[in-house]
């Protein structure tokens, strides 16, 4: 989906949800809680943020169990890996300034959503939130100008009745 709406975004899958999927992989592979776990999961750790999914990848798959269900969610957990891949390129989205955890995105929208619509007493329509959060989108990233050059020119009304 986000490929077909925002052709040219750069996407990144959050570091610490990776690191998530790793511990509970490194379990799968090492048992739960042990020494041996806990090494891989470092291990990794740091592999992925140098850029090395593809030998935590390969590790995972000559480590897998014999036992049936472990070898199917350890399966499951290097399939994640598998797909998601190119968005856990953390040194170099790192390198072009990107940050590789989700915090930011999270602060921004408290910022300019919860700060805006989220107070206390405050009732929107869909419909109004979506208005007032555009004029605001374009407010705080300094684009309000050509915002309110577009919808002058498309006769658009903004409406906030809230």
């Amino acid at each position: 989906m986000a490929r077909i709406n925002f052709p040219n975004a750069v996407c990144i899958l959050d570091y610490y949800h990776a690191c998530e999927h790793l511990n509970l992989l490194s379990a799968l592979l090492c048992g739960e809680g042990s020494e041996l776990a806990k090494k891989r999961f470092r291990q990794w750790r740091k592999a992925l943020l140098k850029d090395k999914i593809a030998q935590v990848i390969a590790q995972a798959k000559a480590d897998l169990p014999t036992r049936v269900q472990p070898r199917k969610l350890a399966r499951k957990q290097i399939a994640y890996f598998e797909r998601n891949r190119f968005r856990m390129r953390y040194q170099t989205f790192r390198q072009a300034g990107y940050f590789i955890g989700s915090g930011v995105v999270e602060a921004g929208c408290k910022m300019v959503v919860g700060q805006r619509v989220k107070q206390s007493g405050m009732l929107w329509s869909r419909k109004g939130a979506s208005h007032l959060l555009a004029v605001r989108c374009a407010l705080l990233s300094g684009w309000f100008d050509d915002f309110w050059k577009h919808y002058n020119r498309a006769g658009q009304g903004l409406a906030f009745a809230a």
